[in-house]
């Protein structure tokens, strides 16, 4: 699944299908979570969703990006806003406060970033194991999630050791670039 800034332009110029589905593939279900969180009712969750992620393709060409974290701050100030709209016209509250969502130095936004970031980049992760070989995934999970030494692995999955850094530097060179722009470096 490709989401670097390449795509945020795609969506922004010429949206295909493939690129709608990438944008609910990679969004939905972290939206989703914040919904609930926010005490949107499970029933309202999906077209809340659509909405945030309709909002996201009309505006995209307006989207600046500043720097890392640039586009989820934005997306959580759409997903704010939605919420609000939300509950406006309802005679229930929601279940945090909005106005902390929406401030960047929050503790609720802080927390939103964090699992934006963590969400995505396992998201990503799932998508580039398709795209390596199953021996390169394995040195590479064992090095960055296991913590293993690159000789351990190297003995242990019966790969040189040079081959175990390359597996390593391919997939974190195509993770990084995933990821661009979308999360903190």
């Amino acid at each position: 699944m490709e989401t670097s800034l390449g795509w945020l332009d795609r969506l922004a110029t010429a949206p295909s299908n493939t690129d709608w589905q990438r944008l609910m593939d990679a969004y939905a279900p972290l939206l989703g979570l914040w919904l609930v969180r926010t005490g949107v009712p499970s029933v309202d969750c999906d077209d809340i969703v659509q909405d945030v992620l309709i909002v996201v393709v009309r505006q995209v060409q307006s989207f600046e990006h500043r720097g890392p974290g640039a586009f989820r701050a934005w997306l959580r100030g759409i997903l704010t806003n939605r919420v609000r709209k939300f509950f406006r016209d309802r005679p229930a509250a929601p279940a945090c406060n909005l106005d902390l969502l929406a401030c960047d130095d929050s503790e609720l936004s802080r927390l939103w970033d964090r699992e934006h970031d963590e969400y995505l980049t396992a998201a990503m992760l799932k998508a580039a194991e398709p795209d390596f070989a199953p021996l390169d995934w394995q040195a590479f999970r064992l090095q960055t999630l296991g913590q293993a030494k690159p000789a351990d692995v190297a003995r242990d999955l019966g790969m040189s050791l040079n081959s175990v850094f390359l597996a390593k530097s391919r997939i974190l060179k195509r993770l990084r670039a995933d990821l661009h722009g979308f999360v903190d470096d």
